[in-house]
């Protein structure tokens, strides 16, 4: 029980530290260093290692027994959420995403996959944290991805009132005809 509070207690200050340098303040106050992205991307990395590593390393208890079905939908799930970051990256200036170029924030951006899904990279992420509870089933792949389903929610509501603020009308049509994070179903 004691690793599961840690664990909750970790992705708390994550998702919080996350979504504060994600926010257009921020942004603003960096707005002089080139690299802020970069730093960014780079804080993110660095702060979710040790809780991998603390996820890896801490006692776990299986809450789901091991199942073929389980390792075939979870590591469908996975594979997945890998495809669909692939594709999505595919979308996205790599270099700028990274932080190595500055980012283009003029244009709004509503082909390929983000004609089917606003935030495919959060959807690659539930894919893939689920996948992983599937084919782990402890208590600790449970945590996380019931900790990481409630920050992408959270993130996406702020990430959207940012989205707005930058395309205004745009991005408003664009949450009227295109799904949040579930593609329809035609």
């Amino acid at each position: 029980m004691k690793s599961i509070v840690l664990l909750v207690i970790f992705w708390i200050g994550y998702g919080c530290l996350h979504s504060g340098l994600a926010t257009l303040a921020v942004k603003e106050k960096f707005r002089s260093m080139s690299y802020y992205r970069l730093v960014y991307n780079l804080i993110a990395l660095l702060t979710l290692l040790p809780i991998v590593y603390f996820q890896q390393n801490a006692p776990v208890s299986i809450v789901m027994k091991p199942d073929t079905m389980n390792y075939i939908l979870g590591g469908l799930m996975v594979g997945s959420g890998f495809y669909t970051a692939f594709i999505s990256f595919q979308q996205y200036n790599l270099a700028a995403f990274l932080g190595f170029k500055p980012e283009d924030t003029r244009t709004l951006q509503t082909e390929g996959i983000l004609s089917l899904v606003r935030h495919p990279l959060y959807l690659a992420t539930l894919l893939v944290v689920w996948g992983s509870f599937g084919v782990l089933g402890t208590d600790l792949s449970c945590t996380t991805a019931i900790c990481i389903s409630l920050y992408v929610r959270v993130g996406i509501y702020f990430e959207e009132k940012k989205l707005v603020q930058i395309f205004g009308k745009a991005y408003i049509d664009y949450q009227k005809k295109v799904p949040m994070l579930i593609p329809k179903l035609q």
